[in-house]
């Protein structure tokens, strides 16, 4: 196993909040990528096999091997392009490794664009303390994040086009006499463009293909746009959306469907019963109302520090 995270975990104290936090205890054998100032903070002993080349704000990440048990700290990379570098030095030296990113949900696009596949979704009594407001919370991320996969001429289409111009932001696909228009549109971000974009979309558009991060200020903005209907919106995956449930809404009044280059899967919810402020919560009726919204398997593992 190799473990990695897009922020800071595993330090008993939370820096921001100076809340308690769990600390992660790591096996004999386990690979970490961390920063050289967390790596110090373990009590497991660590042995170092590479330097990644990849700083950051604790110092250059260093790839280790724990010759002992116990705890360590993660300090990982912020970007995605980093994780890359990271996973390519984890499967030189353990080829078929099980590669794991702690993540966050503010933070979850970092995991995406084909670095991860599989996602363990956690969720907690933090979020809502009502069962109801949990369930809709969890059915709304997860119709996100299992997006379809665009079929095989699609995606073909995409990558040659993303691979003759990496830096575009926006591709729209188009029907004209029968053959399909490539349009391009290269932008340091998406918000406050949409007027570029719209020029990118006809009544002929059928796929526009949006890179970055998408918010509910970037689709409502198209939204206004007459053209921005009765096509597929087409992404990274489902961890480039951060929009609510009423404009995904809008979206489907719209008849534009969401579809992703690089579909992915998640296997597990976990579900963590703590708050912050120690007010309890009811675990067995917040699993029962999770369950009712999907067939994925729903457990508690244990009572946490949030």
């Amino acid at each position: 196993m190799a473990i990695t995270s897009i922020g800071r975990d595993g330090e008993d104290e939370d820096v921001v909040s100076g809340r308690a936090k769990p600390r992660i205890y790591v096996y004999a054998g386990t690979l970490l990528a961390t920063a050289e100032n967390a790596m110090r903070r373990a009590d497991a002993l660590l042995d170092v096999l590479a330097l990644s080349g990849v700083r950051t704000a604790f110092g250059e990440i260093v790839i280790c091997r724990a010759i002992s048990d116990g705890y360590i700290e993660l300090a990982g990379p912020s970007s995605a392009s980093d994780l890359l570098q990271i996973a390519k030095l984890l499967r030189e030296i353990a080829p078929d490794c099980l590669y794991i990113i702690d993540g966050a949900l503010s933070r979850r696009s970092q995991a995406g664009g084909g670095i991860t596949q599989n996602i363990i979704l956690a969720t907690s009594g933090e979020t809502s303390a009502i069962p109801s407001e949990l369930a809709e919370h969890l059915a709304h991320s997860l119709e996100l994040l299992s997006l379809p996969e665009l079929n095989r001429e699609q995606k073909a289409m995409l990558n040659e086009a993303i691979e003759q111009l990496p830096n575009a932001r926006v591709i729209s696909l188009a029907d004209q006499n029968g053959q399909t228009l490539i349009q391009k549109l290269v932008l340091p971000t998406l918000l406050g463009h949409s007027s570029e974009i719209a020029e990118l979309i006809s009544d002929n558009t059928q796929h526009l293909f949006l890179r970055g991060a998408i918010t509910d200020e970037v689709i409502n903005e198209l939204l206004k746009d007459k053209h921005f209907r009765h096509l597929t919106l087409a992404v990274e995956d489902g961890t480039r959306l951060f929009i609510n449930p009423r404009t995904l809404k809008r979206l489907k009044s719209r008849k534009i469907n969401c579809a992703v280059l690089h579909p992915l899967q998640v296997n597990l919810i976990c579900f963590n019963p703590s708050r912050s402020d120690g007010a309890p919560v009811d675990s067995i009726a917040m699993q029962a109302a999770l369950r009712q919204v999907t067939d994925i398997p729903v457990l508690d593992l244990g009572l946490a520090l949030v």
